[in-house]
């Protein structure tokens, strides 16, 4: 059985030879085999991964608007006890305002001076709602309060000091 490679290979009677269509066949048997295989149902993995995909996403938005609705933000809170200290002082000076006043005259001017302050409280508190973190909004809540509470303790001293004068000159006389 020892023999000469090169021998074996020099008598061309042993050689085979390939069929005509020899390359063809072979070149698409490999490209058949080089292809990726598809599954019948390779789309339902994808649709899946999508179903969750917006499953989640949906929970997460219902969730975030949940908790928007349910419980307010600090800064709300905040803003609504400080309005709700102020309205109870301007209510209570107002009361005061009109126990001490004489002058009917006075006092309708001065409701007409709140009641324009209470419109455009009303008119920035919308802009509040719409943007409750906008610092700027929040001032000018807070100091249209303030205005009007200060037009009331103002008036009030002043028509003490009124009072005050007409009870030295009622005196001197």
């Amino acid at each position: 059985m020892k023999q000469d490679i090169r021998t074996l290979f020099s008598e061309e009677d042993d050689l085979k030879t390939l069929p005509k269509h020899h390359r063809t066949e072979f070149s698409d048997k490999l490209k058949k085999q080089s292809q990726p295989k598809q599954h019948p149902y390779a789309w339902l993995g994808v649709a899946v991964i999508l179903i969750i995909a917006l499953t989640i996403g949906f929970n997460v938005v219902d969730i975030e608007s949940y908790v928007n609705q349910d419980s307010p933000s600090p800064i709300v809170a905040q803003i609504e006890s400080v309005e709700a200290e102020y309205l109870a002082d301007i209510e209570t000076e107002w009361q005061n305002f009109i126990a001490l006043s004489d002058d009917p005259v006075l006092v309708e001017r001065f409701r007409k001076k709140l009641k324009d302050l209470d419109a455009d409280y009303k008119a920035i508190s919308v802009q509040f709602k719409d943007d409750s973190n906008n610092i700027l909004v929040i001032e000018a809540l807070v100091e249209n309060l303030q205005t009007r509470l200060q037009i009331l303790k103002d008036i009030q001293n002043h028509i003490r000091i009124l009072n005050q004068n007409n009870e030295q000159y009622e005196n001197t006389i």
